[in-house]
């Protein structure tokens, strides 16, 4: 794989600014270690806000139960599964 020398430039995120500037970025998010993990803390956080909970199996398997039924979303690396059912009786 060819590697990209070109320079990154953005916002910068959660501060006000002139939009005749822009920050340059020193390194890619997508180069660092801890990139996965900082994603999936937001995710998580994101997700829990909303009323999922982690599995105690899998945690990328969130489940929310709602008044029909449940919701259930998994991830896996870079993609996402969102499926419900009814709780049907009789």
């Amino acid at each position: 794989m060819k590697s990209s020398r070109k320079s990154l430039y953005g916002a910068s995120p959660g501060v006000s600014h002139d939009f005749e500037y822009v920050c340059k970025l020193k390194k890619a998010l997508y180069g660092l270690k801890q990139t996965p993990r900082a994603w999936f803390e937001k995710f998580y956080i994101v997700i829990s806000s909303l009323g999922f909970v982690s599995s105690s199996h899998d945690s990328a398997l969130f489940i929310k139960c709602i008044d029909i039924g449940r919701i259930i979303l998994s991830l896996y690396i870079d993609d996402m599964i969102i499926t419900s059912f009814e709780d049907r009786v009789g």
